[in-house]
């Protein structure tokens, strides 16, 4: 990681400093689906982003996560 870039430094505040993130931006894209568009777009960016440190912190890649979603929509039965 770059040094004394953002990410280096959330990093090193920890893995439950990463966590809170994606509460705080969870929270904000949240309250932006109520505003407009452009709103929630911006926010949904900051979760993803957010999002996306806490799984590599922890060792989940993308696809995985890609992979469950896939598993769940095999799995909805048919109407």
């Amino acid at each position: 990681l770059p040094e004394g870039s953002y990410v280096t430094r959330l990093h090193g505040q920890g893995l439950g400093r990463v966590a809170q993130k994606v509460i705080e931006e969870a929270g904000e894209s949240a309250i932006a689906a109520l505003q407009e568009p452009r709103k929630l777009a911006s926010e949904a960016a900051d979760l993803l982003f957010h999002l996306t440190i806490l799984l590599r912190e922890r060792g989940v890649a993308l696809q995985e996560v890609a992979d469950e979603l896939h598993k769940r929509h095999q799995q909805r039965p048919a109407h």
